[in-house]
């Protein structure tokens, strides 16, 4: 099928920056993202209608969805697919291509689409938004374990971050495993994964109490270094962080391997801005939640569109938002203080490159500087020796 001129700046792109799939497979995925972006959702439908310049509508339709089969279900029967997977490291590295910073922030979380499906999602963390880079697909409400479909997805990502880039990977309570923590500190990066406020931390001269009694007020926080867990199993020497803000109704309690002195305290709450990435892939943006698919391959691929997609929309939205921006270096973090998300201003910039108003803008990612703790926080740093008994130690 031939490509509108427009899109091309997509499919090269494509072309560099996911060699593994042939040359048909980025023609369909650059036309897809294109009726994604121009329609600015990702129902099917509405795109296809988008698309009606290129071709009829039954024969789009029917390109778009065989590109989502499987080899054996496509009207031709073949051996060849979209292998998602394999595209997991490569558009993590194409974001990297034009990263900013020496720091890269991840998150990771399920996001479901009601009883049906459940999405097992890493994310980059980008100003307030975020942006899937490797997910697993699975059949809602079955029984099965997350941890080690996510084993396998922060191995795939692995080998795309570059040395001397800084990773955290943030992980609410209940995503907690210590095997997941240990995988993560194996590929070098930094967890700071949230547990129960009532783990038990064992200090020094055989003191212990429940990490939520460290902070017994309001803007208080306690870092530290502790053994934590009342199983001698799992226990771990880590470093401790305990938070309780105003807006918080308990405190946080963290775990990471970073030193006292190094991790923000507030570093957690960006996390929440995995949240804001599911609400773009669904109601405020691509409108997910409306699919009608249930095979968990065809929506992985489907998934793959949106986040090439949302790739696009965040670069745009970047160069919307930095437009005449003077000062060089990480913008100030303005968490909960944008009018208009950065997503947003992506869509309304990509309105203009379609409608010939402004060129396709470069695809350049500046994160905002970490969050630094609030001046009225008192917080408390504990520094003892590493224990005796070895065995406390992850490996």
């Amino acid at each position: 099928m031939r490509l509108p001129s427009v899109c091309h700046p997509i499919l090269d792109e494509i072309g560099v920056r996911l060699p593994e799939l042939r040359p048909a497979q980025q023609d369909g995925l650059a036309l897809w993202v294109y009726g994604v972006l121009e329609a600015q959702t990702g129902c099917e439908s509405r795109v296809v209608t988008a698309l009606e310049d290129v071709a009829p509508f039954e024969t789009l339709r029917q390109y778009l969805r065989e590109w989502l089969r499987d080899g054996a279900d496509k009207v031709a029967p073949c051996a060849t697919q979209v292998d998602v997977q394999a595209c997991f490291a490569p558009l993590l590295r194409w974001l990297l291509s034009g990263w900013e910073s020496r720091e890269l922030v991840l998150a990771i979380d399920p996001t479901t689409l009601g009883d049906e499906l459940t999405a097992l999602v890493i994310s980059v963390l980008y100003r307030s938004r975020a942006l899937p880079v490797a997910w697993h697909i699975l059949p809602g409400n079955q029984p099965g374990a997350f941890i080690a479909p996510l084993l396998t997805l922060l191995q795939t990502l692995r080998p795309a971050v570059p040395r001397g880039l800084r990773v955290l990977v943030l992980a609410d309570r209940g995503l907690w495993s210590p095997r997941l923590y240990r995988q993560i500190k194996a590929q070098q990066w930094h967890p700071l994964m949230r547990v129960q406020r009532d783990v038990r931390v064992y200090l020094r001269r055989g003191r212990q109490v429940a990490a939520y009694q460290l902070t017994p007020q309001l803007n208080q926080a306690w870092v530290g270094r502790a053994i934590v867990h009342k199983e001698r199993a799992r226990r771990l020497w880590v470093t401790l962080v305990v938070l309780w803000e105003a807006k918080h109704e308990e405190p946080w309690v963290l775990l990471t391997d970073l030193p006292p002195r190094v991790v923000g305290i507030r570093w957690y709450g960006l996390r929440m801005w995995i949240e804001c990435g599911f609400r773009d892939l669904k109601h405020y943006g691509w409108d997910w939640e409306h699919t009608r698919r249930r095979e968990p391959t065809r929506v992985a691929r489907h998934w793959l569109v949106l986040a090439v997609a949302s790739l696009w929309v965040l670069a745009a939205g970047t160069a919307a938002e930095d437009a005449g921006r003077t000062t060089t270096g990480p913008p100030p973090a303005r968490t909960g203080q944008r009018p208009v998300s950065v997503f947003q201003r992506g869509l309304a910039r990509l309105r203009a490159v379609f409608a010939h108003r402004c060129p396709w803008p470069p695809l350049r990612f500046v994160p905002e500087r970490l969050p630094v703790p609030s001046p009225i926080i008192t917080i408390t740093y504990h520094a003892p020796g590493p224990p005796r008994n070895s065995s406390y130690l992850p490996i």
